[in-house]
């Protein structure tokens, strides 16, 4: 104490304050899905720009749920769910050449998501290794 004043507080603890709840809203908004033992973190509001599929419907009332750790399990091909997340984010769904059409397929299909959303730049690529495959496996 100097000439008979206190020292002023500065906000830090305010500051500090605001900032805990910024975090605690933030991290109320991310969703944790594990895929095939691989964990992908997005945002709840990304997951709704899709509606009527798997992922915009997820509620901790579902069995896959997991709330010790906090994060929805999928036994699923995590490859694939990449792709499937990234459309999700992005608008835009890609074919990973690494896999079968039909996996693609039966994935996409699981998911919720429509095949004929494939952007043009994979739609060659997809629907030849798609009608390949049935011809193989009919």
């Amino acid at each position: 104490m100097v000439g008979g004043h206190q020292p002023q507080s500065t906000g830090g603890a305010n500051c500090t304050g605001t900032m805990m709840n910024i975090l605690n809203i933030d991290a109320e908004n991310r969703v944790v899905l594990n895929v095939g033992g691989i964990r992908h973190e997005t945002y709840k509001a990304t997951l709704k720009k899709i509606p009527a599929t798997r992922l915009s419907r997820l509620t901790e009332a579902l069995a896959n749920y997991d709330p010790v750790l906090n994060e929805y399990f999928f036994d699923r091909h995590p490859g694939v769910f990449a792709q499937v997340l990234n459309y999700y984010r992005t608008g835009k769904l890609h074919y990973p050449t690494d896999v079968c059409g039909p996996l693609f397929e039966e994935e996409l299909e699981f998911w919720g998501l429509d095949a004929n959303q494939v952007e043009p730049c994979c739609w060659m690529t997809y629907t030849q290794v798609s009608s390949y495959s049935t011809d193989l496996h009919p």
